[in-house]
């Protein structure tokens, strides 16, 4: 996960580098670039964050249902066991 994130950050800031320039003749605007860069790193790590917090509810969500599927498998035993007994 952090080389995937880094990777987008690196590729952000090129990105913003790159975009901040609106004439061939002029020079870089290094504060215009600083100011995207500092904006697509934002959206990034609110992308990262949102990304996260679906994964850990995904996460939530599959423990639920696997609890629910064990007490079904127990209750299942215990149905056969009762009838085997009887």
């Amino acid at each position: 996960m952090k080389k995937v994130t880094l990777s987008a950050l690196l590729m952000v800031l090129a990105i913003g580098l790159s975009a901040c320039s609106s004439e061939e003749n002029e020079g870089v605007d290094v504060e215009q670039a600083a100011d995207n860069a500092g904006d697509m790193m934002e959206d990034a790590g609110d992308s990262v964050g949102d990304a996260m917090e679906e994964a850990g509810d995904a996460a939530s969500d599959a423990g639920e249902e696997m609890g629910e599927a064990a007490e079904d498998a127990a209750d299942s035993a215990e149905d056969a066991y009762d009838n085997a007994t009887q």
